[in-house]
């Protein structure tokens, strides 16, 4: 009896201390699995965290590219704005090139009659006017004429050319010049040396300094002088000719003006 109750303490003891490992063991297996789903919560949780911050991360992105997008259209716009005040001021000044166009072709077809005439003006004054350097002067108004007939040449070439030919003629005015010609004296063609003072006087002398002549505007022609003007003509041939200087007076033969009518 006695062993058998220790045998049976011995087995209850033993059946308590496997009971207890038994719980032991369960409950350390309990802590690992929650340990474990603890472990792989974190782990998941990390992940998800990964997923929010590159979601995060991607949506910073959009929006950056987003107000990008937006501040170049801004800029596009404002951009658009000028081009369009360009396109609207090159429209005007087209409008307006249209109109000088138009304005240029009634022009040209008024100034083609008028630089006609401007010529034949010419050419009645020089025939009219003291006849120095006449032929010279025929045959540049020859050319000009030759000229207005010529389509090839631009209508503003022309009114250069008729206005250059103005201009020549007004510096003969004031012209102090000396130039070798041909006259008929007495019957005899001789070569003189001429001398042009603007359209005050147009004297000649012969080569020899012994005669010498003037043209008279009353009687339109030239008019042998007196031997008492050869000094004088003499002397403003070689002032003209810039062999002497004009310190001087010189007595020349001019007419004294004519009162207005």
């Amino acid at each position: 009896m006695i062993k058998h109750r220790v045998r049976t303490i011995v087995l209850s003891a033993v059946a308590a201390g496997t009971l207890v490992w038994g719980a032991a063991v369960a409950g350390a297996t309990e802590l690992q699995d929650v340990l474990n789903e603890g472990a792989a919560a974190n782990k998941i949780a990390q992940e998800s965290q990964k997923r929010i911050d590159g979601i995060v991360e991607d949506t910073d992105k959009i929006v950056a590219e987003y107000k990008a997008v937006v501040k170049t259209i801004e800029g596009l716009k404002i951009y658009n704005a000028q081009l369009q005040r360009q396109i609207d001021n090159q429209k005007a000044v087209m409008e307006d090139l249209n109109q000088s166009i138009k304005q240029v072709t009634y022009v040209k077809r008024q100034i083609t009659p008028t630089m006609v005439k401007m010529v034949d003006a010419l050419e009645q004054f020089v025939t009219h006017d003291i006849p120095f350097q006449k032929e010279t002067r025929l045959d540049s108004i020859a050319n000009l004429k030759t000229l207005m007939d010529d389509p090839s040449v631009d209508a503003s070439e022309k009114f250069r050319s008729v206005f250059e030919a103005y201009q020549i003629e007004s510096d003969y005015g004031r012209a102090l010049v000396s130039y070798t010609d041909s006259i008929d004296i007495d019957g005899v063609s001789r070569e003189v040396e001429f001398l042009q003072i603007g359209r005050v006087a147009l004297v000649y002398q012969t080569k020899d300094g012994k005669v010498s002549g003037a043209w008279n505007k009353t009687t339109g022609q030239f008019e042998v002088l007196s031997d008492d003007y050869n000094s004088s003509v003499s002397q403003a041939l070689k002032v003209a000719n810039k062999q002497a200087a004009a310190d001087r007076l010189l007595r020349l033969p001019i007419l004294a003006p004519e009162q207005a009518k």
